[in-house]
């Protein structure tokens, strides 16, 4: 049954946060195109857990904004201003994240039902390569083609 009104992580964000400080974990249906094309909208999801350690790279994070906005992005780099991420589908970097603006990072990820090992050997490739912003700059228009392509 379809909902009649929205869901807005606003009003979960207590939940959220009781059940990660509580050693829990949150599972994360990221919601837009931000982290394609490892999670895709309506398929993929994150286990969300409390963060027990400093950031890392390539950490996937859950944060919230100033602005009061939550975003799913990987961390690219840790400086001593704060933390420098984007999303996996983006080029473009996001300066000056705060320790204190991090509800959680994903523990686990899902493709589908599949649970990813973020150990293979596969995964590690990807987090190589997806990391240079010139392989970006290069894949994600043609990628962005092949899928209006399909789309129409």
């Amino acid at each position: 049954m379809p909902l009649s009104e929205p869901i807005h992580l606003s009003d979960y964000e207590e939940l959220i946060r009781e059940v990660l400080s509580s050693g829990g974990e949150f599972r994360l249906y990221p919601h837009g195109t931000s982290m394609l094309p490892l999670l895709r909208q309506g398929i993929d999801s994150v286990a969300l857990r409390s963060l027990d350690r400093p950031p890392q790279k390539f950490d996937i994070l859950f944060y919230k904004r100033q602005d009061g906005s939550f975003i799913l992005h990987r961390v690219k780099e840790v400086t001593k201003d704060g933390l420098v991420l984007w999303g996996d589908n983006h080029t473009m970097l996001e300066y000056g994240v705060r320790d204190d603006m991090i509800i959680g990072y994903a523990a686990r990820i899902f493709r589908g039902d599949n649970e990813l090992d973020c150990q293979s050997f596969r995964y590690r490739v990807y987090l190589w390569i997806w990391q240079f912003k010139a392989i970006r700059n290069l894949v994600l228009p043609i990628a962005y083609y092949l899928r209006k392509e399909k789309n129409t």
